[in-house]
């Protein structure tokens, strides 16, 4: 049976964000991916990551420091410098020919306000998110969320939206949307990645008009689902009613077996004050803390991609999220 976790190694091949830009400077930061240490650190001004080693005596580089803007190792001082190169080694003085050592570096690009990292050579590039340089819609970033589950499993649940009304009865899922429609899956032209377009209704405990009766509690609500391998998904929704688009923007981060780090950004056109965007980050967290208390609880951290699981037609697209994965697993 074909699988995928963590660790799976084929997930050296494809991007994963770490974090914001702005959240790195010049104190090293530890962090790991696909089972691997590395560390990412501010060098000349730009974000650079390495192996978290450091080729004399394989001391962690997260727990030095940045020295004259190289990166110190703490075991001897060694310096590297921006490019890797060792660039000072204390022991031999200041006018000895160094040794040619190196730090590891994987590939680094910079993308949606995030570094990205890809251990070996990308296969494939990273999802398109058009909301982005939209200027009539707001970013509302969520604070980064760990969580004891696999990121597969976590974009499995994003995508999934059959377990709307019994996950989210506290929020917005309604005993109206029991029923899962006809929908279509249509994959992108390169085979690494999909749309799904799909109209539902919703409980929206958003719109203020709610209250004083304006508007129903159950509103009608556009949903359009753009996946991009191995674990990208943008959500775009839109509510006729209120005029609301929100697109929320799913990257997770695959860190050890039982662990992942999930960048959410939500790109909205109805947060204009902070009290707005607070208001949306906490009603965010209260969906996602009801998707974690089933998803930290699976039976494993694997996604069985070929047999192993029962599917029926409301899972259309999430089966197509397995095939996605198989041809990442085991190749065209």
């Amino acid at each position: 049976m074909t699988s995928i976790t963590n660790l799976s190694p084929e997930l050296r091949k494809t991007w994963h964000p770490i974090g914001r830009i702005g959240s790195f400077g010049s104190e090293p930061t530890r962090f790991e991916l696909v089972g691997e240490p590395f560390v990412a650190v501010r060098l000349s001004g730009e974000v650079k990551v390495f192996r978290d080693v450091c080729p004399h005596r394989y001391a962690r580089l997260s727990d030095g420091r940045v020295v004259n803007d190289n990166i110190q190792c703490p075991y001897h001082g060694w310096q590297f410098a921006a490019d890797g190169r060792c660039a000072h080694v204390p022991a031999l003085g200041d006018d000895a020919t160094l040794p040619p050592a190196r730090l590891t570096a994987p590939h680094v690009k910079y993308a949606y306000d995030l570094v990205w990292v890809a251990p070996e050579e990308p296969v494939v590039d990273i999802l398109s998110i058009p909301e982005w340089d939209d200027p009539s819609l707001d970013k509302v970033w969520i604070p980064p969320v760990d969580v004891n589950a696999g990121a597969a499993q976590i974009v499995d649940n994003f995508l999934d939206f059959s377990h709307f009304p019994y996950v989210h009865a506290g929020t917005f899922g309604s005993d109206k949307d029991r029923l899962v429609h006809e929908y279509s899956t249509v994959r992108t032209d390169d085979g690494w990645g999909f749309v799904v377009e799909y109209p539902h209704v919703i409980e929206n405990h958003e719109d203020p008009a709610v209250a004083t009766g304006e508007n129903p509690l159950v509103q009608p609500r556009h949903m359009r689902y753009d996946f991009r391998a191995p674990f990208t998904a943008n959500l775009r929704l839109e509510l006729p009613l209120t005029g609301m688009v929100n697109a929320i923007v799913l990257w997770c981060q695959p860190m050890t077996l039982a662990t992942t780090r999930v960048h959410i950004v939500m790109i909205r056109n109805d947060c204009h004050t902070p009290e707005e965007r607070q208001a949306a980050i906490d009603y965010e967290r209260r969906i996602f803390d009801e998707d974690k208390r089933v998803i930290e609880f699976l039976a494993d951290k694997s996604v069985p991609l070929d047999r192993g699981q029962v599917h029926v037609r409301s899972d259309r697209h999430t089966v197509e999220f397995r095939r996605i994965l198989q041809r990442l697993i085991i190749g065209d």
